[in-house]
């Protein structure tokens, strides 16, 4: 198959490689059988990209110090390897797997309460297991302003999610 065939197959949205190619290669294996695994990639092409949702969110205060967990949860339908989370300009490495399926409990930040609202973005670092495939899952934040003018992360709001 030539590079203009390739090509044309693929603007078409139409398999690239022919049964004969795959016949030949899954008799090239020979007996060494893998297990089957949920693929990363849909029958059309595009890739299917893994959300980690933030499904609950606590702030404690502690006089200046804040510490704030969430709860993960693993919407793909895939296993994800949760690398770090940045929020306030504090990067947390996690380096934690989470299945499909599967939610945790991490700890997002620890450090002084905010004294602005202005640092808005927090985002979240994963790659698939399976793959090795990078994505950042990006949020808004909300914050919480108390009595004395001091703000406490109150809500992740989902924004997108980029492929890196």
């Amino acid at each position: 198959m030539g590079i203009f065939d390739f090509m044309g197959k693929m603007a078409k949205g139409e398999p690239i490689f022919d049964e004969n190619n795959a016949h030949r290669q899954s008799t090239d294996t020979g007996a060494s059988q893998q297990v089957p695994t949920v693929d990363a990639i849909r029958q059309n092409g595009h890739k299917v990209i893994p959300e980690i949702r933030v499904t609950r969110l606590v702030s404690r205060r502690n006089g200046s110090n804040m510490t704030t967990h969430v709860w993960l949860q693993n919407d793909a339908p895939f296993a994800v390897e949760v690398r770090s989370f940045r929020v306030m300009g504090q990067a947390t490495s996690m380096n934690y797997r989470l299945e499909p399926a599967q939610g945790r409990e991490v700890n997002i930040y620890s450090g002084p309460v905010a004294s602005h609202d202005d640092e808005d973005d927090a985002y979240v670092d994963y790659r698939i297991v399976q793959n090795g495939d990078y994505f950042q899952q990006h949020f808004h934040v909300e914050f919480d302003r108390q009595s004395d003018g001091m703000y406490l992360l109150e809500e992740l709001h989902p924004e997108h999610v980029k492929d890196t």
